[in-house]
């Protein structure tokens, strides 16, 4: 089972659903979109969900709020309420990682980035939250994550100094029904050096200790956190998580996890296959009997600005900040093609209308036009605009292509005759506007199957541009009209048409949409 809290999003922050992933011939075809076998609703209203764990026996869920709540869920219960919960202090911090004790589900621990809280509860309604006590002679760094020791009663947590604190029980462990009475407390007895860089992941596999860190390398050490191996690749970034395999690796004469003969040179040591992800948006599958990295997924590194939809296909593009550019088919939810582009971000997509050509705005203002399907270059880049690209758009005939930047500016591109096949040209560019243009519209002439574009800007100008009568160098404008007198308009857009008449809708900053007649300007 999968199970995870939907903090990201506004509408459903405070949902918890747990949903079963089954994978099917091999990594890349693994199942994505399944059904929830269970939704808790309203589990964290006020704050979402920062952290959630799920115990080893599968019956019960931790979550922790973005505030200071902690509940434990008996998820296979129709209720919607806790089986119990408390509250945090404060100074505990921002509780961002949580996991259950393997070997006991009523046991499970916390931690921020300065603060570890170890929790016990029983089944009536108790839940205890002891804060992990100790007192360090060397810099210990900000804890990443926390773990229970596979065979016996220490914890462990993971710090950004490269060091492990090993947390040990102070007092004996008491019975469920003394459990409000006699909590006992979790005390660091040791603070263990074993990198200097900083650990990001930690977690306990069989009988091994894993770790991994910045610099995309993963640790395995006994229980007494004695190196056994370390696997690593150059292209790898921060890691966020790792995951192993149900099926292990059976090599002749090698033996299977962290058994204490693993250390001797005698006897390889061998793990199970794992995959993990980074926080460069990658995720990786290793086969640990050949060292070998698999790169399974590239996804955007930075935030994702441009989204386009294919005209006459089930394809949508969509362009990230990092420069990845990705075609998808949204009908079989189904990667086809990428591509990479490293000197700038991506600003701003657009198909041309028959569904031939891909463009690119980027943020050093260089214009791309793409091949729609393979994503190559159908001729060099154009590097025009004075900044970088905003807005792109094709005419209804693709013969033109104008995009507009945030200098102000607009610059148009033509398709031409050039030795006996069409091409692209800079056409001509203008600083049209003293504020930043919000929309770029092309559309069609009353009289005539020619193309006309518009742009409007922050400035309250809607200004059309004389295509025919621009040339090389020289973009004519053929109308400069003033729309608002306070308000601010933000985008444009054409009303169909359902008469011998044209308009415009725009809407501004003041929540209002207006109808304007494109012959008279006049709000309708």
């Amino acid at each position: 089972f999968l199970a995870w809290g939907a903090a990201a999003s506004t509408r459903h922050k405070d949902e918890v659903v747990g949903s079963e992933l089954p994978v099917k011939n091999g990594m890349q075809k693994a199942l994505i979109r399944r059904v929830p076998v269970r939704t808790i609703f309203g589990s964290h209203p006020e704050d979402g969900i920062s952290a959630i764990a799920i115990s080893q026996d599968a019956k019960y869920l931790a979550t922790i709020s973005a505030g200071t709540k902690v509940c434990v869920w008996k998820w296979t219960s129709p209720t919607e309420k806790p089986v119990c919960s408390t509250e945090l202090r404060p100074e505990f911090g921002y509780q961002d990682y949580v996991i259950f004790n393997p070997q006991n589900p009523y046991e499970f621990v916390s931690n921020s980035k300065t603060q570890v809280i170890f929790y016990l509860w029983e089944g009536k309604g108790v839940l205890c939250s002891l804060e992990g006590l100790g007192t360090f002679n060397s810099m210990v760094g900000h804890f990443s994550q926390s773990v229970f020791h596979f065979n016996n009663s220490q914890a462990l947590t993971g710090t950004s100094a490269g060091k492990l604190v090993v947390w040990d029980v102070v007092g004996p462990r008491t019975p469920s029904k003394e459990l409000r009475a006699k909590p006992h407390s979790m005390k660091a007895t040791k603070l263990v050096p074993v990198q200097k860089d900083s650990l990001t992941v930690l977690k306990v596999f069989e009988s091994c200790i894993v770790t991994g860190d910045v610099k995309g390398q993963v640790k395995f050490y006994d229980g007494q956190l004695q190196l056994l191996t370390c696997y690593s690749h150059s292209s790898m970034g921060p890691i966020q998580s790792i995951s192993f395999s149900k099926t292990p690796p059976d090599p002749p004469g090698a033996s299977l996890a962290c058994s204490d003969s693993c250390t001797s040179s005698s006897q390889p040591f061998v793990t199970r296959n794992f995959i993990l992800s980074t926080s460069d948006a990658t995720i990786f599958h290793v086969a640990t009997d050949r060292t070998n990295f698999e790169k399974v997924m590239e996804e955007a590194k930075k935030a994702v600005n441009a989204i386009a939809c294919h005209p006459r296909r089930a394809l949508v593009a969509v362009g990230s900040h990092c420069g990845l550019l990705k075609v998808w088919d949204y009908q079989q939810t189904k990667y086809l093609v990428s591509r990479i582009f490293t000197q700038a971000g991506i600003q701003c997509l657009s198909y041309d209308p028959e569904g031939y050509f891909l463009a690119a705005g980027f943020t050093d203002g260089s214009v791309y036009i793409l091949d729609a399907i393979s994503l190559q270059s159908s001729c060099k880049e154009f590097k025009f605009s004075r900044g970088p690209v905003t807005h792109i758009s094709f005419s209804h005939n693709s013969e033109y292509l104008a995009t507009a930047d945030e200098k102000y500016s607009v610059t148009v591109y033509k398709r031409v005759l050039q030795n006996g096949s069409r091409c692209w040209q800079h056409l001509a560019g203008l600083h049209s506007h003293y504020k930043p243009i919000r929309s770029i519209l092309f559309g069609v002439q009353l009289d005539s199957n020619e193309p006309r574009l518009l742009s409007l800007g922050e400035d309250r100008q809607l200004v059309e541009y004389d295509l025919n009568s621009s040339s090389k160098d020289r973009l004519v404008v053929l109308h400069r009209d003033r729309l608002e007198q306070i308000a601010v308009p933000l985008c444009l857009a054409w009303y169909p048409q359902l008469s011998t008449e044209s308009f415009i809708l725009t809407a501004n900053n003041c929540y209002k949409m207006k109808l304007y007649n494109m012959t008279t300007k006049m709000c309708r």
